[in-house]
């Protein structure tokens, strides 16, 4: 009987060490899966702020404009907010928009993880792809939508326990088309 007793002792203490040892690995690629997860979701928000334009809504005044600008802070840290304003990333689909009378809505946007083993920690390089359906607004003429392919690489950085874009290099603007 103290045999028996013995080896069910080993083989529950042998499973518990099992099941533990799963459970950590499975949640520590869930830690790092949720991260990449948080990080994508920055960038769609930030190309959705971007690609999402209502004719109707847009701001005719410098201070409108200004005041759009701010609203991409939080999805950026501050050295990409500098080159995102400076590059006028936040006003070239909203004035191409304007000039031809066309509302933008985002269709589809791809991530694909570019990490490296030697790319620091907190750190996530994307390439992506975003499909940009065009329609005529309500100053237009009826149109059929069209749809446009964008692509670009993105690198997302944790900032203050936060995912933010550090860098956007969006390969062609709308407005080159």
């Amino acid at each position: 009987m103290k045999k028996k007793s013995k080896a069910m002792t080993k083989a529950v203490v042998f499973g518990s060490l099992i099941l533990t040892c799963s459970l950590l690995f499975m949640a520590s690629g869930y830690s790092i899966g949720s991260d990449e997860a948080a990080a994508i979701q920055v960038g769609v928000n930030l190309k959705k702020m971007q690609y999402e334009i209502q004719v109707a809504d847009i701001g005719t005044t410098m201070e409108d404009r200004m005041k759009k600008q701010e609203e991409y802070k939080p999805f950026l840290t501050e050295q990409g907010y500098e080159a995102f304003a400076a590059n006028r990333r936040s006003v070239i689909a909203t004035g191409y928009a304007l000039k031809n009378k066309l509302n933008m809505k985002v269709n589809r946007i791809q991530f694909e993880n570019m990490n490296h083993d030697n790319m620091e920690k907190d750190t996530f390089s994307f390439r992506y792809s975003i499909d940009i359906e065009l329609s005529s607004s309500e100053l237009t003429s009826s149109q059929a939508p069209s749809v446009v392919t964008k692509t670009g690489h993105m690198s997302v950085v944790k900032q203050d326990n936060e995912w933010k874009v550090l860098k956007d290099l969006d390969n062609g603007f709308i407005a080159d088309e």
